[in-house]
């Protein structure tokens, strides 16, 4: 799979989309672009308690809130490492105090405000300027034979995709990357971001639940 994300033809693809999106999209997107200093992203596919295709994907289901404390760890990790400083200690005092934006996109809406709640001061949770209620249970979208979304109606239905979308992109537009768990809503941004030749983490499952750069994982 890893050579699907590094692929030429499938880079160009996506950025020719990434130049072309609609003004309805961009209405959610731009207000998340130039955050300024270190801009790092997450996507957090958690299920919403969905009933159909989902469910019976038992081997995907997470512990939200490990899950959670395991991505804001590895974002820190992250920043730390690539902070200066000439011992690990002043490293991490300069990573708490450094200007890093971060943005998580989730189908469970606790995410991004727990994020919210627990990085640094001097960091920034990235919130679109408006917003799109998630569903009780499951997604708008992309549930096979869901009719979660039956009761929008078509301006609603449109918000809806639309948000999502932009969300699919903004995953592209960091400076790193963090996937506990794969999905494929993820693929575009992965694509994206190794086409920038910026990092890409993944949450190893056999390594004490560190995250480990793309080219690393298996």
């Amino acid at each position: 799979m890893k050579e699907m994300f590094d692929m030429p033809l499938a880079q160009s693809i996506v950025k020719s989309l990434s130049d072309n999106l609609s003004s309805r999209v961009l209405s959610f997107l731009d207000p998340m672009r130039n955050q300024g200093g270190l801009h790092l992203c997450a996507h957090i596919r958690e299920g919403n308690n969905e009933s159909g295709d989902w469910k019976g994907k038992t081997w995907r289901h997470i512990d939200l809130h490990d899950t959670l404390n395991k991505t804001l760890a590895g974002m820190k990790d992250f920043v730390f490492s690539t902070t200066a400083g000439n011992s690990s200690v002043t490293k991490k005092m300069n990573g708490i105090n450094r200007k890093v934006s971060v943005f998580v996109a989730s189908d469970n809406a606790i995410a991004r405000p727990w994020f919210e709640r627990h990085v640094p001061n001097n960091w920034h949770v990235v919130k679109p300027s408006k917003f799109f209620p998630k569903p009780e249970a499951g997604v708008w979208f992309g549930e096979h034979g869901s009719k979660t979304n039956q009761n929008l109606t078509k301006d609603q239905k449109d918000e809806a995709m639309a948000e999502a979308v932009a969300d699919v992109f903004a995953l592209g537009e960091c400076d790193s990357l963090f996937i506990p768990n794969y999905s494929s809503f993820s693929a575009i941004g992965i694509t994206l971001t190794r086409a920038e030749r910026k990092k890409v983490f993944f949450l190893g499952s056999n390594n004490g639940g560190r995250f480990l750069e793309m080219p690393e994982f298996e």
